[in-house]
């Protein structure tokens, strides 16, 4: 039984755990929302920074090539005579608008191209229907300033309707001489093409200022007010600074809306491009993440608070749970008893850990677990590791097995064949397996015995037992399955027949055990010659045949001659002659049997011996 002051130490422990839980869960929310707002706003950052670095190349790339543009007015001659003689015919003048047009068309922003004398007054404009508005004194100065590497000129005329990005270029004659200059507006809508390109965000500002801090264009573009009207930029606070780039956070002059800014440089000229990212944009996420995470928190809140309240309702029934424990344990006790009086070797393991928890006497034996003591109680488990393959793995994977013969492997690696019985018990708070060990290997061992005889009986039954070779039955059933193989698919196929020459009178003179090492001799290098898919058999006292399967003729008789030259190089220390022998080569004809083949070779072979023995001969001529 419990006692009370154990569950209510239980429960108090419990009620701590769950507001500990609640509160972890909610810190780490509040880390996650923190640390994702960080990273928004480091990518913000590195977003902000590549967008201002890519439309300050383009704004540099597009002034730089309005002023090559304004450069190359000065090869135009109509330009050259207007500024000399201060006229131009009709003809001539229209000529130099085609000619200014043709070279607007090259840069579609620089809205107008004017010809200014060297009184600063202004001889020709592209647009003759709109009035030149009247240049500053700082063009006139630079006009007349004597710096032959000031050849261009850009500043900023801040106006509601012909403001932008002035650019100058001075014009000289062939001699060398100043007649004017060249000038080109672009206006305050031109960087309207660039940005539409990029992404700043449904509240993002980009700010194109000049040397003052004053706002040349804006986009979105303002409507009413100049934008010179506005104030600058103020930081707030600067987050990175280096020499080409700068990153604050500053309200907005237009809209006062906090942006993150990256301001930079625009190469070489009096200018500089702000790019602006919203937090309402960047930080729209996080905001997105809060919602959904605290209805999941308050979700949270809510499953603990059941999960609680179900623990301490647990609590009260372990109690009850108890007294069901003590009965399960009563029948647990009969099982073991019913266990040891059995005959065969019981074993029963908890499947979960894989441990015994109870086995017999012939599973102690079985299984070289130490014998059970009787000092002890009849209930006490033995907790040991169960060390028993491919049980172990049935047990893991919750596989049961009903008279299954199998080969076990014990802990000592040992090994032995039983009939095993694997059967799951009830599902109760100490789950149990039944494990039933029936050992066969006696039987196994017979069994074994009994198929080895069987082969060496098969083995036995093809080889002759002198030589090791194929024996004459076997021999005459390969060759009618390769006549057959040969008839079905038309390959080709060899036989040689041969036997030792003057055997017999060999036999007599040194013995009949001379002749049997001679057999085998022969044997052996008839091995060491031929394919391993070739059938080499003893079909006589002294005659062999070879059967040479896929092979032709001439390589079959090539195989031959090799054996002949194998046998002249074999010496025997009981025997001072050579070992010759003579035989016959033929092949596979349409319409053959194993009888007119083995007739062929045999006929061969008695023509080889009455030719004086020692040779091979085959049928190539007559084939």
């Amino acid at each position: 039984m419990t006692p009370p002051r154990f569950g209510s130490r239980s429960a108090r422990h419990a009620k701590w755990g769950a507001a500990l839980l609640l509160l972890v869960t909610l810190a780490l929310l509040a880390v996650d929302l923190s640390t994702s707002y960080r990273q928004l706003e480091t990518e913000a950052g590195r977003q902000a920074s590549g967008l201002s670095q890519l439309l300050a190349e383009r704004l540099s790339s597009g002034i730089h090539e309005a002023g090559l543009i304004l450069q190359s007015s000065n090869q135009i001659p109509e330009i050259q005579r207007l500024l000399r003689s201060g006229a131009l015919e009709p003809g001539a003048r229209q000529n130099l608008t085609q000619k200014l047009l043709q070279l607007l068309q090259l840069a579609p922003y620089l809205s107008r191209v004017e010809i200014v004398d060297t009184a600063c007054q202004t001889v020709f404009s592209s647009k003759r229907d709109s009035a030149s508005p009247p240049h500053h004194n700082e063009f006139c100065r630079w006009l007349h300033r004597v710096d032959p590497k000031e050849s261009n000129y850009t500043t900023v005329i801040h106006s509601p309707t012909d403001g932008g990005i002035v650019l100058a270029n001075k014009l000289y004659d062939g001699e060398g001489n100043l007649i004017g200059m060249a000038t080109g507006l672009i206006k305050h809508n031109f960087i309207q093409d660039e940005v539409s390109r990029l992404t700043v965000g449904e509240h993002g500002e980009i700010l194109v200022l000049d040397q003052r801090q004053l706002t040349v264009t804006r986009w979105p573009q303002t409507s009413g007010n100049d934008p010179q009207s506005y104030r600058p930029l103020q930081p707030r606070e600067i987050l990175s600074h280096d020499p080409g780039q700068m990153l604050f956070d500053a309200p907005s002059s237009f809209d006062g809306r906090e942006r993150l800014y990256s301001m930079r440089q625009t190469g070489n000229y009096p200018f500089q491009v702000a790019v602006g990212l919203s937090r309402r944009d960047f930080t729209r996420y996080v905001w997105d993440k809060a919602w959904l995470a605290i209805p999941g928190w308050l979700f949270l809140s809510a499953l603990t608070l059941l999960a609680l309240r179900k623990h301490l309702s647990n609590l009260r029934q372990h109690q009850l749970l108890l007294q069901g424990n003590e009965r399960i344990r009563a029948s647990e006790e009969q099982a073991r008893l019913i266990l040891d009086t059995a005959p065969l070797a019981l074993l029963l393991v908890n499947p979960q850990t894989v441990r015994i928890r109870h086995a017999n006497s012939p599973a102690r034996e079985m299984l070289g677990l130490p014998p059970r003591d009787p000092e002890q109680a009849a209930d006490n488990e033995l907790n040991l590791p169960l060390k028993l393959q491919p049980v172990e793995q049935w047990l893991r994977e919750g596989e049961d097995a009903l008279q299954q013969e199998v080969e076990l492997e014990l802990e000592d690696k040992s090994r032995l064949w039983a009939i095993v019985s694997l059967r799951r018990l009830g599902h109760d708070s100490q789950p149990s397996a039944l494990i039933a060990l029936y050992d066969i290997s006696g039987r196994k061992l017979l069994e074994q015995q009994l198929h080895e005889s069987n082969q060496q009986l098969a083995e036995m039954a093809v080889t002759d037992p002198l030589t090791r070779l194929y024996n004459r039955r076997h021999a005459d059933m390969v060759l009618r399955d390769e006549i057959s193989r040969c008839e079905r698919y038309g390959q080709t196929m060899a036989i040689a027949v041969f036997d030792i020459d003057h055997f017999k009178r060999f036999n007599d003179q040194y013995g009949h055990q001379a002749g049997d090492d001679v057999l085998v001799a022969v044997a052996n290098a008839l091995r060491d010659t031929t394919r391993n898919t070739d059938i080499n058999a003893r079909i006589g006292g002294e005659e062999f045949m070879v059967i040479f399967p896929y092979t032709r003729l001439r390589d079959a008789q090539k195989v031959m001659s090799r054996l002949q030259i194998a046998l002249t190089h074999t010496t025997f220390p009981f025997v001072e002659q050579r070992i010759t022998f003579s035989g016959g080569v033929t092949d596979w004809r349409p319409g053959d049997n194993p009888a007119l083949m083995m007739s062929r070779a045999d006929k061969l072979l008695y023509d080889a011996k009455q030719s004086g023995r020692n040779v091979v001969l085959s049928d190539q001529e007559e084939a």
